[in-house]
């Protein structure tokens, strides 16, 4: 059988390196690619997102998914070679990012002070978001007012008192461009001369390359390729002498770019429109307000851009917009230069970086912005407010993050996945959080040394299949991984002979003593087959055995399950059953220790001939030893340290010892004698965190371990999941019935052992 790996191949956050195999954990800092898209209230939402649950839910079902993959997979196979290196890098991200859930904003905002290649920007609209914060804005303005209410930023004055009254004179395309060109042609020019400029001017102003040296002609359905020289075009136009530039300008435009205007979009400055005609004095009012302040928002953003291609470039490390607001003559003659290029219908862009050439010391600028500079900064803020504009988040357009997607070397920091703009996780993590693998960081933040900014959505070499026969595929997955087969596997699994065997052990090992005794019944040619047959299964606190069913069950202490296996059992299984017993039971001289069984919990290999009560009821024991004390003094972090043993302890319980916590019709105070003849196969308790029932087994992260609760039962009708701060009464009652499980557990294995005896059985009896 073909069955396809589990290991996502477009996980949410993760990253791996497909040259090193090194798993990368990319925090997303706000949504969006060159620009952020979200405001800063969504941006903090999605950190907190991040650290408080949303990464570990990750990280656990990338873990599970490749526990689920090694498995099936052979050892020294080359794919469980990788996935179990991943699996540890996983495990090492899972503790990390748990200890860093308190510290995450000092690290954030610390890693944003640095110089990198993310640049923040804050602007001042009209009406601000007051929830707007910036750390180390590239570009700012104030927006504080006075007592009276007025702005303190001399450049939103100036925009505020000119803007108003400003008649927008917009250019079409064509015209801005043949002027363009005419303005930079040399005295004289060469046919090739004017081809080239207009080449040059199409890609300047609209970012677009258009071919002027081919006519493609279309006759039909069939397109020639003619090349244009100035004999092409003086035959199609009967050009003659003295045809000036402009002609063969036009001329080129015409045959050569017949479609270039249909691409070209309007520049933002000029998509804002007049006031229209014929509106009511309240109608025209608002349409000024409305219109200054998008010309007033397009100034900053156009500055801002700006600020940041100069930082970018090492052109200048200054702040224009404090620079500006420090002048009032400055933002007064910088907003005049804008009012003037929208009233003569000239490129505002090209007007503003002419205005900054001319104040080169002032604004602290290197050198003059020249034309690719100008053409470049252009580009970027049209792409950028475009993208801002084009979504309902930024109505306010307060604040914006802007990533340099150029950027190289130790201040390329920031890159963009799966739609968000993030940083490696190594960057942020604190020295506690690294402390248990400090090593290993260091080696991803090097790994992630030459990465691209745009970190790919997939992650190549992922995806694959195992081919398995359906013996091995059983032998090598517990059922809860069963589950997650595709459907078409699963039939197959279950038409096989092998499938009922491993059912069974599974339903012993969970507890599910109904669903195990049914097996036997409808399988009764097989039945002694199903009881002497060992198999690999795991229980539901993580334990993997290899072994028959009733081995399990005395290794448990499940009393009610060996006693219904030991009525299906002939005396030739009973036999087998007391030599694997005994053998457990067996001293090893070399140890000193009983033989036991083998199992593999959390990675490690153990060995015991019983399940061991001794931990549950040490925490029990601590807990109840220290809580005065700690009550007393307050110490409520003891208190709740302790608790979490408790349940940690708990949650390692064979499904037995939780099923009589949970027996619905009898508490554990008064003190129990365990002497039922049925044992309910109940897993059910009300959670007091959600006010719901919740169930035991099989674990789940609703109840895990980053909380002070413990599961209690003493008198209380239901099992309840209860904080550990209230209960020390109702667990001295529950350490108390444990203990005394145990002991009458502990006693009951003699006589299970004696059952096994056919000799013994005409006068054993149950009490």
């Amino acid at each position: 059988m073909r069955i396809p790996l589990s290991e996502p191949v477009s996980p949410h956050y993760i990253h791996i390196n497909p040259a090193t195999n090194r798993v990368h954990l990319l925090v997303p800092v706000v949504s969006g690619q060159e620009i952020s898209t979200d405001n800063t209230c969504h941006a903090t939402t999605e950190l907190k997102d991040f650290f408080d649950g949303g990464a570990l839910r990750e990280l656990n079902a990338y873990k599970s998914a490749l526990e689920f993959d090694i498995g099936l997979l052979e050892e020294g196979n080359l794919q469980r070679v990788a996935k179990e290196e991943r699996l540890a890098q996983i495990e090492a991200y899972i503790g990390a990012v748990s200890a860093m859930q308190q510290s995450y904003g000092d690290a954030m905002t610390a890693i944003l002070a640095r110089p990198s290649n993310l640049y923040s920007i804050q602007l001042r609209p009209r009406e601000q978001d007051s929830q707007s914060r910036v750390v180390n804005p590239v570009f700012n303005i104030n927006r504080g007012n006075d007592a009276r209410g007025t702005p303190l930023s001399p450049l939103f004055n100036a925009m505020y008192a000119l803007f108003p009254n400003v008649v927008i004179v917009a250019i079409d395309p064509k015209t801005r461009l043949i002027q363009a060109v005419l303005s930079v042609l040399p005295p004289s020019p060469t046919f090739q001369d004017i081809q080239r400029v207009l080449t040059e001017q199409c890609q300047t102003l609209f970012g677009i390359t258009v071919d002027f040296n081919h006519h493609f002609k279309r006759i039909n359905e069939r397109v020639e390729k003619h090349p244009v020289d100035k004999a092409y075009i003086d035959g199609l136009m009967r050009y003659g002498g003295g045809t000036s530039p402009e002609e063969y300008v036009d001329a080129l435009l015409h045959f050569c770019a017949e479609n270039l205007w249909i691409q070209i979009p309007t520049p933002p400055f000029y998509k804002v429109s007049n006031i229209a005609e014929g509106l009511t004095l309240g109608e025209k009012r608002n349409a000024i307000t409305e219109r200054t302040e998008r010309l007033s928002i397009l100034t900053q953003f156009f500055l801002a851009n700006m600020n940041v291609y100069c930082r970018a470039k090492g052109i200048s490390i200054q702040n224009v917009g404090v620079i500006l607001d420090k002048s009032p003559d400055l933002s007064n003659e910088l907003t005049a230069i804008v009012y003037m290029a929208l009233g003569a219908g000239v490129s505002v862009e090209n007007s503003v970086c002419d205005f900054f050439n001319a104040h080169t010391a002032e604004f602290g600028l290197s050198r003059s912005l020249n034309r690719q500079d100008a053409t470049a900064i252009q580009q970027k803020f049209e792409r950028t407010y475009q993208t801002v504009t084009a979504t309902k988040e930024n109505s306010h357009m307060d604040d914006f993050m802007i990533l340099d997607c150029e950027a190289t070397g130790e201040t390329a920091q920031f890159v963009t996945h799966q739609g968000a703009i993030c940083v490696d996780f190594a960057e942020i993590i604190d020295p506690v959080a690294a402390s248990a693998n400090r090593d290993y960081f260091d080696a991803i933040r090097a790994d992630f040394a030459n990465h691209p900014i745009e970190i790919p959505q997939q992650n190549a070499g992922i995806a694959g299949v195992v081919d398995l026969e359906p013996e091995d595929l059983l032998a090598r997955i517990n059922d809860d991984q069963f589950e997650q087969l595709p459907e078409a596997i699963k039939t197959i699994c279950r038409a096989h002979p092998g499938f009922q065997a491993c059912q069974f052990l599974h339903d012993v090992a969970k507890g599910r003593q109904n669903e195990a005794e049914a097996l036997l019944i409808a399988n009764s040619a097989s039945t002694q087959t199903l009881l002497r047959t060992p198999g690999i299964f795991t229980d539901y606190s993580g334990r993997t055995f290899n072994c028959t069913a009733y081995e399990y069950a005395y290794w448990a202490k499940d009393t009610h399950m060996c006693r219904m296996l030991e009525l299906h059992m002939d005396d030739e299984t009973k036999a087998e059953m007391a030599a694997r017993i005994d053998e457990m039971e067996r001293i090893d001289a070399a140890t000193g220790q009983s033989v036991g069984l083998v199992y593999q919990q959390n990675g490690a290999e153990h060995r015991s001939a019983h399940f061991d009560f001794t931990p549950l009821k040490q925490a029990y024991q601590r807990y109840l030893d220290g809580y005065d004390v700690w009550h007393a003094a307050q110490r409520w972090a003891a208190i709740d340290a302790a608790c979490l043993d408790v349940y940690k302890a708990q949650r390692d319980v064979p499904a037995h010892v939780a099923q009589e916590y949970c027996q619905s019709d009898r508490a554990f105070f008064p003190k129990p004698q365990f002497n039922e003849a049925i044992l309910p196969r109940e897993l059910t308790f009300f959670n007091s965190k959600t006010h719901q029932d919740d169930v035991w087994f099989p674990l789940t992260a609703s109840h895990g371990l980053d909380c002070a609760y413990v599961l209690v039962r003493a008198h209380w009708p239901l099992v309840a999941w209860m904080s550990g701060r209230r209960i020390v009464t109702h667990c001295a009652a529950d350490f108390e019935a444990i203990s005394y499980l145990d002991t009458v557990r502990t006693e009951d294995l003699t006589i299970l052992r004696q059952h096994l005896n056919p000799q013994a059985l005409s006068h054993s009896t149950w009490v």
